[in-house]
């Protein structure tokens, strides 16, 4: 069907009418003192509405930071744990008497053990000092 003959029989159409007297009771309701506007209503209805998005963005915000900080505690207390794990092993290494490393070849490694070293005590390698130069 063409567009202009549709438009002509939506034309030939009874056309629709208000029951009489529409306006007035319209117009009375709105003037009446009983009769509150909708607009503080659906004002409030936003402002709260506002309200509780930003309490439950608050609310995600601080269960987001709970969960980092104890994450960030976990990892602090493995920190910590190998800390002292690896105290442990240098203290047990510094106990035992050093051994040096001398060099060698693909046949033969020269290391000397200067717990079997008479008169070396107190003798040390260099790498065992905690200066730094």
């Amino acid at each position: 069907m063409e567009d202009h003959r549709l438009g002509d029989l939506l034309r030939e159409l009874p056309r629709e009418h208000a029951r009489p007297g529409f306006t007035a009771r319209v117009l009375n309701r709105l003037e009446s003192p009983g009769r509150r506007p909708a607009v503080p209503r659906l004002a409030l209805a936003g402002a709260l509405g506002l309200f509780l998005a930003v309490g439950a963005s608050v609310l995600v915000d601080a269960h987001r930071e709970a969960v980092e900080a104890a994450q960030a505690r976990q990892a602090l207390q493995q920190i910590r744990a190998e800390h002292t794990r690896l105290a442990q092993e240098v203290h047990d290494l510094s106990a035992r008497p050093p051994v040096v490393y001398l060099g060698g070849n693909e046949k033969v490694d020269l290391v000397l053990d200067l717990g079997k070293v008479g008169g070396s005590e107190g003798a040390t390698p260099v790498a065992y000092h905690g200066e730094t130069f």
